[in-house]
């Protein structure tokens, strides 16, 4: 019997290695969902100590007990990498309190974001311009979405190539985990314009417009990243963890 996250990984892969405008994709997206909604932190093998600043302090007795190699991580995040190909990606993103990613976007892309441990706030924006191509202006126009609060008990949620695209997660009431589903990866080609990279944006105060500006890499924010100790996989992948 597959494990949960084995499921997600099937039908990820289901999901997003053909048409994205066929009906069998949107059926499937839903499915997809589904899946993802049974995910829970002990479904991906999740280390808690990764949610806590002085985990080393903590545990640094009990490593030398059990000979583990745990290192007190100083980044505001930690990536747990999945699974990664040409088609899809998925990862674990843990955010100790107080820490934030932030204000980015995921270029001609769908992502899928599960809460497995506490909750978070996510503040979401669709650019008015639909041309990737032409969205490397220093300002971008754009519908600034509600914010919404998840947590471990509500559904997904899913960003698409344009509505919602841009977006920020906060850490609310502590620290917190997801998983993060994307396809096309970072990376992937885009014809005609090039890779899709992560770009940054801060919020800026324009007429009465919501104008976004690229920024370069946040100085307060930076991630390591841990090694993937969930449940083994039965099929055969290449994986980049």
């Amino acid at each position: 019997m597959s494990s949960k996250i084995e499921c997600v990984l099937k039908q990820a892969l289901t999901t997003f290695s053909g048409s994205y405008t066929s009906k069998a994709f949107h059926d499937n997206l839903i499915k997809l969902k589904r899946n993802a909604n049974e995910l829970d932190a002990y479904s991906v093998g999740l280390d808690f100590r990764l949610l806590r600043w002085d985990a080393y302090e903590l545990n640094n007795s009990l490593d030398k007990l059990s000979g583990s190699t745990f290192i007190h991580h100083q980044a505001p995040v930690t990536y747990i990498g999945v699974f990664e190909d040409q088609h899809v990606s998925i990862g674990v993103f843990v955010l100790r309190n107080g820490a934030k990613i932030p204000l980015h976007d995921h270029p001609y892309m769908y992502g899928v974001l599960k809460v497995i441990y506490g909750k978070v706030k996510l503040q979401s924006y669709t650019p008015k311009q639909n041309d990737y191509s032409k969205l490397n202006d220093n300002n971008i126009s754009a519908i600034k979405l509600a914010p919404i609060i998840v947590g471990e008990t509500d559904d997904p949620c899913v960003l698409c190539p344009i509505e919602g695209n841009i977006h920020q997660v906060d850490t609310i009431d502590g620290p917190a985990a997801f998983v993060d589903i994307l396809a096309p990866p970072y990376k992937t080609d885009i014809p005609k314009v090039g890779k899709r990279i992560c770009r940054y944006f801060k919020e800026v105060n324009i007429s009465k417009d919501t104008k976004l500006t690229i920024t370069s890499h946040p100085i307060d924010y930076w991630s390591d990243t841990s090694p993937y100790t969930g449940p083994p996989f039965t099929i055969c992948f290449e994986s980049k963890t």
